[in-house]
């Protein structure tokens, strides 16, 4: 029920080529985390503006 003429507000619906996006890079870093392990090679990564070798990727 409206109170006072005030309306609700939803949250902006994700285009659909930003979810198709991000599945796809979803996808690549589950393949390169797979391609690490089966090579022994670290996970370069960006963190804390920072860049880190990461062995401990599952």
């Amino acid at each position: 029920m409206k109170k006072n003429g005030t309306s609700t507000r939803r949250a902006p619906k994700t285009p659909p080529f930003a979810a198709r996006a991000e599945r796809a890079l979803r996808r690549a870093a589950r393949n390169v985390k797979a391609e690490s392990r089966a090579f022994k090679l670290p996970v370069i990564v960006w963190q804390n503006g920072k860049v880190v070798k990461n062995r401990r990727e599952h």
